[in-house]
């Protein structure tokens, strides 16, 4: 009886775990080992929001009145100094933004660095390679970040940018 409890709580430990953030930093988290900035806002009036959506360059895209709430993001450059290689050319993300009890999170993932993304064939079929996605370059195989200065100041420098850009839409200001 002892082993079957163990076992139980074991496997419901064990899935529990797999669906939970796994490291963050910052506005980074790890979610099933995918790297995604997250942030949350309160959610004042969703027409002015939308409004404030459309005139910005990054989010343009998306319509929320028309339940437009996922987008690509159009090809930018990290401006940022003492950054890597594959950090200085253009990147591009998933965007999402979803409603929640008077609040909206902002959610951008799978940040790839279109230059950095290297086709590979073997034996005449492509294979799948994750070169030129922020996480090939952050995350360490167990799904964690690799914390060094580098890494930092890359994550740092995507959130400064990300903030500076859905913070004003919040009337969240700087003193």
């Amino acid at each position: 009886m002892k082993k079957i409890c163990c076992l139980l709580l074991f496997v419901s430990i064990h899935g529990y775990a797999q669906f939970q953030k796994m490291d963050s930093l910052g506005n980074f988290y790890v979610i099933d080992y995918k790297l995604v900035w997250q942030k949350w806002y309160d959610l004042d009036d969703k027409a002015e929001l939308n409004k404030m959506l459309k005139s910005n360059d990054f989010t343009a895209d998306l319509d929320i009145m028309k339940f437009g709430t996922s987008t690509k993001t159009k090809t930018y450059k990290l401006i940022a100094d003492n950054m890597p290689e594959y950090a200085r050319h253009d990147y591009e993300g998933f965007l999402t933004i979803d409603f929640i009890r008077g609040r909206y999170r902002v959610s951008i993932k799978q940040i790839i660095f279109p230059d950095f993304i290297e086709e590979i064939y073997y034996n005449g079929m492509r294979q799948n390679n994750s070169r030129g996605t922020l996480e090939q370059y952050i995350l360490r195989q167990d799904g964690l970040i690799k914390r060094n200065n580098t890494n930092l100041n890359v994550l740092n420098s995507f959130d400064t940018v990300f903030s500076g850009i859905f913070d004003p839409m919040a009337g969240v200001g700087y003193e």
